[in-house]
């Protein structure tokens, strides 16, 4: 599924003047604090017929956190490598992400967040600009890329905020 000038828009909007790594920082508490005392039935109800409920929104967030990981560790491996994108609701359905355990999935994403955050904050300044070829969205810089990041992360946490009301 490409991604539309408008969702990159909104994405980057989200981050602008802000520290992204400080953002993905906070990012699992703040869904921690949002499913907390939310009945299984608040958690896996999709608001519509084609959107996903939190559940699988963040199930979505733990399996994105691995391509993410795969693809900052590629960029700065081989500077200018060719970076596949991925059918989400593909995944979304071979993955089962309706019947996760909502708790489970938001511990693999805090696990993985902390291990790329991890990686991110060793980096060089010049392995910060280490860039691959998306699929989708072309040239991406591993910066660049931990920004859009950030910004995926506030636009599925409006979306968690809007389904829980």
């Amino acid at each position: 599924m490409p991604d539309t000038a408008e969702y990159l828009a909104r994405i980057r909007q989200h981050v602008q003047a802000k520290e992204p790594l400080a953002l993905q920082e906070e990012t699992p508490g703040v869904l921690a604090e949002l499913i907390a005392n939310k009945s299984h039935q608040q958690l896996t109800t999709r608001p519509s017929k084609d959107k996903w409920s939190v559940c699988e929104i963040l199930a979505h967030l733990a399996e994105d956190e691995i391509a993410t990981a795969w693809r900052y560790r590629q960029m700065v491996e081989h500077g200018g490598i060719e970076l596949a994108g991925f059918d989400q609701d593909l995944w979304a359905k071979m993955g089962s992400y309706a019947a996760r355990v909502p708790q489970e999935s938001l511990e693999l994403f805090r696990l993985l967040r902390t291990a790329n955050l991890q990686f991110l904050q060793q980096l060089s300044p010049e392995q910060w600009e280490c860039f691959g070829i998306h699929a989708e969205r072309g040239r991406i810089t591993v910066r660049e890329l931990a920004a859009h990041m950030a910004g995926h992360d506030i636009n599925h946490v409006e979306q968690i905020r809007k389904i829980l009301g």
